[in-house]
């Protein structure tokens, strides 16, 4: 948090100016580090999202040069198989991600906006 939030408001000057002009102040500082939160959480996000879809791309690469190594029905279906599970592995893992990139900016908002409300 911004250090002029956390400072009390007997510093505030004296004259109406002095104290708008600090209200702003003290309010443009909360908007920016809203803002690097923000920002850090949708370029964390960005990175392992990417990181999802290159383990995608490896999935289908490997499923692609697994059927055509397959020769029966069998094989077929133990390939289907085995790629709708690690499909399933992927899955749970985006899933968790999005879960803890959710739950990362909900504890950066709560504190916050208890940071703000307490000034």
């Amino acid at each position: 948090m911004s250090e002029t939030l956390t400072q009390s408001t007997s510093q505030l000057p004296s004259d109406a100016p002095g104290v708008f002009v600090e209200f702003n102040k003290r309010a443009l500082h909360a908007l920016f580090d809203a803002q690097r939160v923000v920002l850090g959480e949708m370029a964390t996000a960005s990175d392992e999202l990417l990181e999802d879809v290159r383990a995608e791309m490896q999935l289908a690469a490997e499923f692609t040069a697994k059927i055509h190594e397959a020769h029966s029905v069998a094989n077929v279906n133990a390939v289907l198989k085995e790629c709708s599970q690690h499909q399933m592995d992927v899955l749970s893992r985006e899933s968790q991600n999005i879960l803890r990139r959710n739950q990362r900016l909900v504890e950066a908002s709560s504190h916050f906006l208890a940071s703000a409300s307490s000034h």
